[in-house]
């Protein structure tokens, strides 16, 4: 199911049930834990055009309606004050897994491909991150205002692996 929100950077795709309870960050169907999450979420990160990722997304929509691909997010626009001139879409699910989706992928003509964990992201997302950091210089956001974002990321990872048993619900985008 496509979820495109116009006020929103990203374009979704999720498995339907998402909004009823639905934890899409999953393996075999059992949600992760925030210690599984670091340990084997990632995603396929690929770059393209838009009008590229709009043909792709609906490719492989049914896939993620099927629950074989959790979930999916691509740029609206590239991200320019990141530097990026391409748009990303990252094809997101459990290591053990990455395999199989990545054929499926390649069954639509994609052959660039690089994987990411999660947690590896995380860590260019906290504060010193390269992407975090680069995020902040193009806010031009105030030395106070710069500490109190840094402060927010330091937050976040902070709950991950304070409890490490608890189910990884997620992050608002």
């Amino acid at each position: 199911m496509m979820v495109d929100r116009p006020e929103s950077h990203f374009i979704f795709l999720y498995h339907p049930a998402a909004f009823h309870g639905h934890h899409y960050i999953a393996y075999q169907g059992k949600p992760l834990t925030n210690k599984e999450y670091l340990e084997h979420w990632g995603k396929w990160v690929l770059t393209g055009t838009r009008a590229e990722f709009d043909i792709l997304a609906k490719n492989i929509d049914p896939y993620v309606e099927k629950g074989v691909i959790p979930c999916v997010k691509y740029d609206r626009v590239p991200l320019n004050h990141l530097g990026m001139e391409e748009c990303v879409m990252c094809v997101y699910c459990d290591d053990r897994q990455r395999e199989e989706v990545w054929k499926i992928i390649a069954e639509f003509g994609v052959n660039l491909k690089a994987w990411f964990y999660e947690r590896e992201t995380w860590e260019m997302w906290s504060p010193g991150g390269r992407l975090l950091e680069n995020w902040i210089a193009s806010q031009n956001l105030s030395q106070e205002e710069a500490e109190n974002v840094r402060a927010d990321a330091r937050q976040r990872v902070r709950a991950i692996y304070k409890n490490e048993d608890a189910i990884f619900t997620g992050l608002e985008q």
